[in-house]
């Protein structure tokens, strides 16, 4: 198992952890999103890029839903 891809993917899901509670929403979603999301690759066996790509679509998904879930709060 490579070490690299897994460090990358706790350090992504640290920073999903810190973004989430700095949105005021769930840290621990988040973080579980992005802790799945690195597990399926590893179990997929794809690459490094692959693994950032998807952490970064990811994020930007979550950033659009918190966008749309602030809009509708005003």
């Amino acid at each position: 198992m490579a070490l690299l891809p897994l460090l990358i993917g706790v350090a992504f899901a640290i920073l999903f952890y810190r973004a989430a509670d700095y949105e005021r929403m769930s840290p621990w979603a988040w973080t579980a999103a992005s802790l799945g999301v690195t597990a399926i690759l590893l179990f997929l066996g794809s690459g490094l890029f692959l693994m950032i790509i998807a952490q970064l679509a990811l994020f930007g998904g979550l950033w659009w839903y918190n966008v749309r879930r602030q809009g509708f709060k005003s």
